[in-house]
């Protein structure tokens, strides 16, 4: 901690702080210095540089670059200046984006030259030397993920490029107070007059897990046979973007994995509504469907009037597992209700509905009349409002967690879950890993960075949880893999 200006000074001589170190701790160091003159000869540089573009393309050339940028997506056809992906856009297209000559529908005067070459070229002499040695370093930087190795809140970060295996520290005032070890960027790293500064950085900072991807980019980079240089990533530029693009894209808009029911059909719950003459007759003709069960067990949880006539019962649609020895299956394939005058029936995928449907009507005949069939997708339930009383039990459940959470018995026994749960994770195949174990992985270098990443993620994400991960699971699970402590 940096001492108080009335505290002892920590160089032992004595003195208070404010009369012996203080003044010379608190001077400005060369690179703040260079920095701030740096942002002062900047400042509307990218404005200027955005006139040039316009003046150079138009606008129907802004919205080619974004297209291209946007690997030619039907969806982006104009460039959409509140994307999250403009702040990367716009330097590529200042300093990068040259108009291909064989696709291009700009004319030929604006092709060959990118914006920012452009503008050194018109700007000649009259341009301030510090800003056009900016410019040139912005062009001949390369974009390329970056991972965050150690950082000064307030002041800037150390980056490791990834892909070049180079490190470099950044001067970045704003960004570097809310940085995290492991946190992945894509953008480009300037380096002028001794300093480095970051441009077209994204602003979605990508989680430690999405590592063993870009791994896996670079090793089919590194089959070049020049290796992996800046002059290379300039040329693979659009596979580092479509990279980039996937892996934001997967945090700005999760998808659901694709779920299915025990058949392998896409998961969507059917709701199926049916007329019916008689209850009695409806449940005879279908109470063969709970494979297995007698009258006498579908009847116990059922609903009789004072006559002691049926009046609701449930009946689960089971199938057998083998026919041939009658074995029978535990998945119950829908639940049948039969109500006076109604029949629901309740299924999770199309070819189930579709199936019950035609035994419920070939086995009642004139006796049933479809009323409706409902689907409701997982999707949708997400998004769909939960009603008060959702929100009242939710709120419920949550408080029951938390509760439990402050529990020490209840934490020993999910930390002795979670550690037996990673103890077999080490020799599970893993698709981040090309389907290899962990402990498979770290047997090569690629791997066991691949590895790495993938158990920061594991300590980053345990931090938030409730109650925390036990540090000492992600020890056991180093000290297994061979791989360092961390601090």
């Amino acid at each position: 901690m940096k001492p108080g200006r009335n505290d002892p000074c920590p160089c032992g001589s004595g003195k208070k702080y404010k009369h012996c170190h203080l003044a010379l701790d608190e001077a400005p160091r060369p690179e703040d210095v260079t920095w701030r003159r740096l942002q002062r000869a900047t400042e509307g540089l990218a404005e200027a540089l955005f006139k040039a573009a316009i003046a150079r393309f138009g606008t129907a050339g802004v919205d080619e670059a974004w297209q291209e940028f946007n690997l030619w997506d039907e969806n982006e056809l104009e460039f959409d200046p509140n994307s999250p992906h403009a702040e990367v856009f716009i330097p590529w297209l200042l300093y990068n984006w040259r108009p291909d000559p064989q696709e291009s529908a700009l004319p030929p005067e604006a092709q060959g030259m990118s914006a920012a070459e452009s503008y050194l070229q018109a700007a000649g002499a009259r341009l301030d030397p510090l800003v056009r040695r900016y410019v040139e370093a912005c062009i001949a930087a390369p974009f390329s993920f970056h991972e965050m190795v150690k950082c000064e809140p307030g002041r800037g970060f150390r980056l490791r490029d990834v892909l070049l295996g180079s490190e470099i520290d950044v001067i970045e005032r704003s960004g570097s107070a809310a940085a995290e070890i492991g946190a992945l960027l894509f953008a480009k790293v300037v380096a002028v007059d001794g300093i480095a500064v970051l441009d077209g950085c994204t602003p979605v900072v990508l989680p430690p897990g999405c590592k063993p991807e870009i791994i896996e980019l670079r090793g089919n980079l590194a089959q070049d046979e020049r290796g992996i240089t800046p002059d290379v990533l300039h040329e693979f530029e659009l596979d580092l973007i479509e990279l980039y693009l996937a892996l934001a894209g997967d945090l700005l808009a999760p998808t659901l994995p694709r779920i299915a029911n025990s058949d392998g059909d896409p998961l969507e719950l059917h709701e199926l509504v049916f007329d019916i003459d008689s209850t009695r007759a409806a449940f005879d003709a279908l109470k063969d469907l709970a494979i297995g069960a007698t009258d006498e067990e579908l009847f116990e949880y059922a609903d009789f009037d004072d006559a002691g006539e049926l009046v609701r019962v449930e009946i689960p649609w089971r199938q057998l597992r083998n026919a041939q020895h009658a074995t029978l299956d535990s998945t119950i394939l829908g639940v049948v209700e039969i109500t006076p005058g109604r029949l629901s029936a309740s299924v999770n995928s199309v070819r189930r509905a579709t199936h019950l449907r035609n035994l419920i009507e070939e086995r009642l005949g004139a006796g049933v009349r479809h009323r409706s069939t409902t689907a409701t997708s997982p999707e949708s339930l997400l998004e769909r409002e939960r009603t008060p009383e959702e929100e009242a039990a939710a709120r419920v459940s949550e408080e029951e967690s938390a509760r439990l959470a402050e529990l020490p018995d209840v934490n020993a026994a999910l930390a002795e879950l979670l550690r037996a749960h990673y103890r077999k994770w080490i020799d599970e195949k893993i698709p981040a890993l090309g389907n290899r174990t962990p402990r498979e992985a770290v047997r090569d270098p690629d791997g066991r960075e691949a590895v790495e990443a993938l158990i920061r993620q594991l300590e980053r994400d345990g931090v938030r949880q409730r109650p925390p991960l036990d540090p000492s699971i992600v020890r056991e699970l180093r000290e297994m893999l061979g791989l360092e402590a961390r601090a």
